[in-house]
């Protein structure tokens, strides 16, 4: 009788302690990612690429790599089709999980656009910006690393990774 109640005992106190110790684990909230004023910045308007100053920005490369001048600029019909068709960044929290920063790049406008989601975060010296596109199929896929050459209140310029040309984005 002895050993069973030792080991009624033993499994009580078992019991005990996992209960216990679901309890500390399950009291435990994930915190909200904390912004930086990059960030905050970054996450204060929906950005709109500007076709025109992007095309500007890959002929001045152009002309420092070849020394050939060109000046194209995207006007009348040509130019309201290219800013309609452009893509706007919004970088957020996540609506889900407050944990995490989500994104959407959105190509055109209205019905006729497509959409792409995923999760952003900053480097540890904040000069790029990652993000991680959403694939419903294959899940998050790599991610791509973006320079930020400038940031203030009403211009974004992006360079990817690797890239030779930067990216213009205005606030909308």
């Amino acid at each position: 009788m002895k050993k069973f109640r030792n080991s009624t005992t033993i499994i009580a106190l078992a019991a005990v302690m996992f209960i216990a110790a679901g309890a500390v684990s399950c009291g435990k909230k994930k915190s909200k990612v904390k912004k930086s004023e990059k960030m905050t910045m970054l996450m204060a308007h929906n950005w709109k690429l500007d076709p025109n100053a992007t095309i500007k920005g890959t002929t001045d490369a152009i002309e420092d790599t070849t020394g050939i001048k060109a000046d194209i600029k995207l006007q009348g019909d040509v130019g309201a089709f290219a800013n309609f068709l452009a893509e706007t960044l919004v970088f957020g929290e996540d609506s889900k999980d407050k944990t995490k920063l989500s994104y959407s790049r959105t190509i055109g406008e209205g019905f006729l656009s497509s959409e792409v989601l995923g999760f952003w975060s900053m480097s540890e010296d904040e000069s790029s910006v990652i993000l991680k596109e959403w694939d419903n199929q294959k899940g998050e896929l790599p991610p791509v690393t973006y320079k930020i050459v400038e940031l203030t209140d009403t211009k974004l310029t992006l360079q990817k990774e690797g890239g030779s040309t930067p990216n213009f984005y205005v606030a909308k």
